[in-house]
């Protein structure tokens, strides 16, 4: 049974510092309380761990997932609606069962308890940076018109540009993160901080001149201290 338990301890270390995740808006962004459970399994539950160590459990069952969202985020949920957020988490691909252990009179009772399925998740939506990126473009292309400047002929198509351009870097830095997960573990970097840096940094690349140089010329006219 110990064994057992100590898997619940031992999975934040087996699973991967880093996942980059594109999500549907309707399976995670438009129900705050699956952002609350991802980010409770983060934070965890410190107890006594099989070796004698108080350590953090980011593995946690139905009911302890229930009364840590009641106890820190007021959050009360019957556990069939928590079941089915939490299918929905791992059906997006944020969380896992991390096993199933025997429990009750006789190990009758069979109890899953899930976890990340990486302790860093970097999440976004497709569906929302494009919806977003849409309504900007148009408000510039409205701005453009009534300063009466000439924008490209392909202008419409730049919000999907724009977004497919950032996807495609992002895995790649996520990629990179991942494959350098020894080195900043060791050094007790922080995944998030580093991504967060690397996609500024990444905003010069080349590739995104190319794609609006020609707006910035125009912007230029407008304001020339740019």
């Amino acid at each position: 049974m110990a064994e057992d338990h100590q898997i619940l301890f031992d999975h934040w270390e087996d699973i991967p510092a880093f996942e980059y995740v594109d999500l549907p808006k309707d399976k995670y962004y438009s129900h705050p309380v699956r952002r609350e459970i991802v980010r409770l399994l983060l934070e965890g539950v410190e107890e006594e761990s099989p070796d004698g160590k108080f350590k953090k459990r980011h593995a946690l069952n139905v009911i302890e997932i229930r009364e840590q969202l009641e106890k820190r985020k007021n959050i009360d949920m019957s556990p069939t609606n928590l079941y089915f957020h939490l299918d929905i988490l791992q059906e997006v691909g944020l969380i896992k069962v991390v096993t199933t252990l025997q429990k009750g009179p006789h190990g009758r009772n069979k109890v899953k308890y899930f976890g990340r399925v990486a302790r860093s998740l970097f999440v976004s939506s497709e569906e929302i940076s494009l919806s977003n990126y849409t309504e900007q473009f148009k408000e510039f292309e409205k701005l453009a018109n009534i300063l009466q400047y000439s924008l490209p002929k392909d202008y419409a198509n730049f919000p999907h540009k724009l977004l497919e351009t950032k996807q495609q870097f992002y895995k790649v830095l996520g990629t990179w993160l991942v494959d350098h997960e020894e080195l900043i573990e060791r050094e007790k970097l922080d995944l998030g901080i580093l991504f967060e840096f690397l996609k500024i940094i990444n905003a010069i690349h080349p590739k995104y001149n190319e794609l609006f140089g020609d707006v910035f010329t125009l912007l230029k006219q407008a304001i020339p201290e740019l």
